[in-house]
């Protein structure tokens, strides 16, 4: 077994695990909110096993320099650069430049939930990570000008009343970063039951959908059920963004005026 399939079989034996205790939760629980809040905490469980060791999960809200800010957000991944400003259990309030990625969990996805969360998306595409004096950054331009100036924002389902046809119609219509004008919000949709779709933006950037004559897609672009856990750590390791910063993250937050150097 080779190292793509060994990862593979352990994101899907995690998969089973989550998929356990949300029917245990179900038969346990009987408020909404509770189950919602384990649906949570076990997609950030996930997250703390797989992704980068330089990164940290959490949740709650992320502001920027220029006081603009998200929404409570359930999954927060902050990276090495940002400070000790939260903790796993409870709500934290976080600094765009210290974030590689943020989302939304759903137990159940419903219409309500989906429309929200384009809602919730668009306002954070509005928060904006200042470089900082120095940084270096290597990236192709198309992911240059997406995430490192708003980090990839998605949403992650266990459940789903809707079709992915019908969250495909709704997201098309809503918009996408390929369109013209560009729309910034949702990146990427995955429903455990149900399937994948990720916004491939023009196509250009370094998550590629190909198509059958082996052209990269461009636009939402969709999966089957089979690996929506794999589809999704897939995603998140390529798109979140990796630069190395010399100027700290809360420098424009503690000294809004003052220039800083490297």
């Amino acid at each position: 077994m080779d190292k793509t399939s060994t990862l593979a079989a352990l994101v899907s034996a995690a998969e089973v695990r989550m998929r356990a205790e949300l029917a245990e939760a179900r038969v346990t629980l009987e408020h909404r909110g509770s189950k919602g809040d384990l649906a949570e905490e076990a997609f950030r469980s996930f997250l703390r096993k797989y992704v980068a060791r330089r990164h940290a999960i959490g949740h709650g809200e992320v502001v920027d320099s220029s006081g603009s800010r998200s929404t409570q957000t359930d999954v927060v991944i902050a990276n090495e650069d940002h400070p000790f400003t939260f903790t796993e259990d409870q709500p934290g309030l976080f600094f765009a430049e210290g974030v590689s990625a943020a989302g939304e969990v759903k137990a159940v996805l419903t219409t309500q939930h989906l429309k929200s969360t384009i809602e919730n998306s668009r306002r954070w595409k509005t928060l904006r990570s200042s470089p900082g004096e120095g940084t270096m950054v290597h990236s192709n331009t198309e992911d240059l000008a997406r995430f490192y100036e708003s980090p990839p924002y998605f949403l992650f389902a266990f459940e789903s009343q809707l079709s992915l046809e019908a969250v495909l119609k709704t997201l098309s219509e809503s918009g996408s970063y390929s369109a013209t004008p560009s729309v910034r919000q949702l990146d990427a949709v995955f429903m455990l039951d149900t399937g994948t779709l990720i916004d491939v933006g023009s196509g250009a950037g370094s998550f590629q959908i190909r198509d059958p004559d082996g052209t990269p897609g461009s636009g939402w672009r969709t999966g089957s059920s089979g690996a929506v856990l794999f589809d999704a750590l897939r995603w998140l390791t390529i798109a979140m963004p990796r630069l190395v910063r010399f100027e700290p993250v809360l420098a424009r937050y503690l000294f809004p005026n003052a220039r800083t150097g490297a």
